[in-house]
């Protein structure tokens, strides 16, 4: 009986020390992982969008990757129709186009990013609005994005109105 007594004195702190190696290292992979994704966020925004680097697709995008946006986009689905959708957009902003973050948040394998937009229009408007985007990573590669934006701020700075129902006559 002494003899099982100090086995179990020696094994109890082994095995508490094997739980606390064990909650330590998957603790410092989800921080490596989550500071992948962190990084892979910046240089989405600074390569990608700011710089036009399209390059950047197939190393962080997953080829089934689905991207919503409020209308009238909607939804983007897959790398190919994704590069499709930044042509249209560098299009439309010949001149320029910035992205700068405004705060960032990563946490597992999602992130969310509130963002400033400012650029040019190829109709010589010049737009500046706050969004947010939604991610989510799997194996190191972003498999979806919610994008989320004020529409009505956008179309009010191309000229657009709003006009209560009935004309806006008001009575």
């Amino acid at each position: 009986m002494r003899k099982i007594g100090q086995i179990f004195r020696f094994l109890i702190p082994v095995i508490a020390l094997g739980v606390l190696v064990v909650f330590l290292t998957g603790a410092g992979r989800r921080k490596r992982a989550e500071g992948d994704i962190r990084a892979k966020t910046i240089r989405v925004v600074e390569e990608l969008w700011n710089k036009r680097n399209t390059a950047l697709v197939d190393e962080i995008y997953s080829p089934d990757f689905v991207r919503y946006m409020p209308a009238p986009t909607g939804k983007v689905e897959g790398r190919e129709a994704f590069r499709q959708f930044l042509a249209q957009t560098f299009g439309d902003y010949p001149e320029r186009l910035q992205v700068t973050i405004d705060d960032i948040i990563v946490e597992g394998d999602r992130r969310t990013i509130a963002y400033t937009f400012q650029g040019t229009h190829k109709s010589g408007v010049q737009l500046t609005f706050k969004g947010c985007s939604v991610a989510r990573y799997v194996d190191g590669k972003m498999v979806e994005e919610r994008e989320y934006w004020d529409m009505l701020e956008v179309l009010q700075q191309f000229g657009f109105k709003l006009v209560p129902p009935g004309g806006g006559g008001g009575k």
